[in-house]
C-alpha cells in the first residue's frame, strides 16, 4: 500500500479510504489511485480490510446443501444472484451451511467477513432469522418464513404454482393426482417450498374435486424409485403428478418406463419450482408451474446492494409470478380418452 501511495502522491490513510469506501475520494485522486494499482499489479487483501473493521465488498449466500445437494435449478438462482452482485461491485461468495449451524454463522458475521448475506433454503420458522436479526447485518432472503413481517425477501409464488399445476392436470381431466416432495424430514422441520406446495396442491385439487396424496421421498435417484413403488402399491389409479423433486424425477421416470407407465399417456407430470434448463434436459421435457429463478436470484441481491447502500429499507419483498408452460409430459388422462 506504500508504494501505492507513493506513486499516487498521496497518504496510505487516502489509499485506504479509496479501497474501503469509509470517505469519499475526489475523481482524480482515486483514478491515480487506481492507476497506481494497476501498474504496481496491487490487489488489496478484502478480508484483512474486513478484520479491520471496513468493508469487504464480499457478500455471502448461505445455502444448506442437505440430503439432495444443489440442483439445476438452484444453481441457477446463485447464478442470478452472483452476476448481480458482481454489476453491483460486490463479490458473492458461496458457503454451504446447514440450517441448524447458527454457531457458524453467528462466527461468520462476528469477524466480519462479509458485508450481507442472502439466505436460502428458508423454513416456515427459522431460527437463522433472528440471529441475524440480532446481530444487524444486512440480510435477504431467497423464500420466506411464515411470518415475514419487517424482512427483505425473494420468493416464488407457491400458492399460485400449485393451483396452475392442479388446475392443468385437472383440465385435462386427471381426478387421481399426487405431489411427490422431498423427504418427510423436510416438512416436519416446515422447509417452505415443500410446505406451501402441499398446502397449496391440496387446497385447489379440494376446490376442483380432485383427490391429491402427498408422496415425500428422498432427492435422489432412488428416492424416485421408490416414491414411485410406493404409489404403485398404494395409489395405482394415479394418473397425475406434481413434482417438486428435481433429483427423484429422473428416478421416478426410470421406474415408471419399466413397469410401463409412459409418460405422458399413462402418467402426466408437472413440475413447480423447475427452471427451464431443468425441465428440458429430461426425456419427456417438462410441463413446469414456475417463476424464473435468474432472475430472482438476481433481484434478491439487488435487494442486499440497496439495503448495504441505505436504500429503500421498507418493503423489498417480491413474489414471483409463475407462468405454465407446455412440454411434452402432460396430456389428457387415460379414463378421459377412453
Amino acid at each position: 500500500m506504500a508504494d501505492v501511495a507513493r506513486i499516487a502522491g498521496v497518504s496510505r490513510s487516502t489509499v485506504s479510504y479509496a479501497l474501503s469506501g469509509v470517505r469519499p475520494i475526489a475523481t482524480e485522486t482515486r483514478d491515480r489511485i487506481l492507476r497506481a494499482m494497476s501498474d504496481l499489479g496491487y490487489t488489496p487483501n478484502l478480508l484483512a480490510q474486513g478484520l479491520a473493521g471496513k468493508r469487504t465488498g464480499i457478500v455471502s449466500l448461505i445455502f444448506p446443501v442437505g440430503e439432495q445437494g444443489m440442483n439445476v435449478t438452484e444453481f441457477e438462482y446463485v447464478q442470478g444472484a452472483a452476476e448481480q452482485a458482481r454489476l453491483d461491485g460486490y463479490h458473492l461468495l458461496l458457503w454451504p451451511m446447514d440450517a441448524d449451524e447458527l454457531g457458524e454463522m453467528q462466527r461468520i458475521v462476528a469477524q466480519g467477513l462479509v458485508d450481507g448475506i442472502l439466505l436460502m433454503e428458508v423454513r416456515s420458522f427459522d431460527e437463522r432469522i433472528p440471529v441475524l436479526l440480532d446481530t444487524g447485518v444486512p440480510f435477504v432472503s431467497i423464500g420466506r418464513p411464515t411470518d415475514d413481517a419487517g424482512l427483505a425477501f425473494v420468493d416464488a409464488d407457491f400458492e399460485a404454482m400449485g393451483d396452475l399445476a392442479v388446475s392443468h392436470l385437472a383440465g385435462l381431466g386427471h381426478t387421481e393426482i399426487g405431489l411427490v416432495t422431498h423427504s418427510q424430514e423436510s416438512l416436519d422441520v416446515g422447509y417452505g417450498p415443500m410446505v406451501r406446495s402441499w398446502d397449496a396442491v391440496a387446497a385447489s385439487a379440494s376446490r376442483l374435486g380432485v383427490t391429491a396424496r402427498l408422496f415425500p421421498t428422498a432427492s435422489t435417484l432412488a428416492g424416485g424409485r421408490d416414491v414411485f413403488e410406493q404409489i404403485l402399491e398404494t395409489a395405482p389409479e394415479t394418473t397425475g403428478l406434481v413434482m417438486i423433486n428435481e433429483a427423484a424425477t429422473a428416478g421416478l421416470l426410470g421406474a415408471a418406463a419399466k413397469n410401463g407407465w409412459r409418460v405422458p399417456e399413462r402418467l402426466s407430470l408437472v413440475a413447480i419450482n423447475t427452471s427451464a434448463g431443468s425441465a428440458e434436459r429430461f426425456m419427456p421435457a417438462l410441463t413446469t408451474a414456475s417463476a424464473e429463478p435468474k432472475a430472482m436470484g438476481r433481484e434478491a441481491a439487488q435487494f442486499l446492494s440497496r439495503r448495504l447502500r441505505g436504500e429503500g429499507t421498507d418493503a423489498l419483498q417480491w413474489l414471483a409470478e409463475p407462468v405454465l408452460t407446455l412440454r411434452e409430459s402432460t396430456t389428457v388422462a387415460r379414463t378421459t380418452r377412453q
